[in-house]
């Protein structure tokens, strides 16, 4: 990696993810991102040797298999990459970026895009100027997979938003929007479904409608709306269903178990 600030910066990301453990909900609760970190409030400044560099970031979620961040980063500079060190999720909820793949076109990333960083992705990210932060929903997976395995992209992905909005869905309940080295991410169209102490831990991002969510041991129900995130872990006993007039879909993302 050309710049070394970013190594570092994404090297104390993945230790603290590994070593660090935050006060959260760890019993067998759904945990809700909270909206105020969703607005970039609250979170912490990161210390970078270049003073010119504006990085603020929250860990928000310290769980089994995944850690999600809420980060704010100064805008009107690139990041150049040699080898990006893991596979991201990464929810653009303010800012624009273009991204330049080595010996690939580039393409560009906007606000309310979910894209997909590669294992092994080699190029540039250049941030653009908008006068103040961007702003991101992270998920990465706590375990890295071995030395030489890359994603099956090579370039990033940005996730078709006619996918995102129904029109090009295949009519499954699952749609699988991608399955990597580290990452899997779905577009779920389940009005039912059953949570039990072998499901795997997995973040949620709904799209459209309404889901309820009820603890099998406690009878406790939480509606999700459009826009909200929440997290099951995997020692969630429950079930979800959705009696919404509007066709359902939410996002999914978990750790992939795919082995190369």
């Amino acid at each position: 990696m050309k710049n070394v600030q970013v190594l570092l910066f994404y090297s104390l990301m993945v230790a603290n993810a590994l070593m660090a453990q935050e006060d959260m909900e760890k019993s067998d609760m759904v945990y809700k991102i909270p909206k105020q970190l969703l607005a970039g409030e609250g979170l912490e400044f990161i210390q970078q040797k270049d003073s010119t560099r504006k990085v603020y970031q929250k860990k928000v979620y310290d769980g089994e298999s995944i850690a999600v961040y809420i980060m704010a980063i100064g805008t009107g500079i690139t990041n150049e990459f040699d080898d990006f060190p893991m596979e991201e999720f990464i929810f653009w909820m303010n800012g624009k970026a273009v991204v330049e793949p080595e010996g690939e076109n580039s393409f560009e990333v906007h606000s309310g895009d979910y894209f997909i960083q590669a294992k092994g992705f080699k190029g540039k990210w250049s941030f653009v100027d908008n006068g103040g932060l961007h702003l991101e929903l992270a998920l990465i997976a706590k375990e890295r997979e071995r030395l030489g395995v890359k994603s099956p992209i090579s370039k990033a992905l940005v996730i078709d938003r006619d996918i995102l909005s129904g029109v090009s869905s295949s009519g499954q309940e699952t749609e699988i929007v991608y399955e990597g080295a580290e990452l899997k991410v779905n577009i779920l169209h389940n009005k039912k479904m059953i949570f039990d102490q072998t499901s795997y831990e997995r973040m949620f991002h709904v799209i459209s409608g309404l889901v309820t969510v009820t603890n099998e041991s406690s009878s406790l129900e939480k509606n999700f709306y459009p826009g909200d995130f929440f997290i099951v872990p995997e020692e969630f006993r429950g079930a979800w269903h959705s009696n919404s007039l509007q066709d359902l879909r939410v996002v999914e993302v978990f750790r992939s178990q795919l082995r190369k």
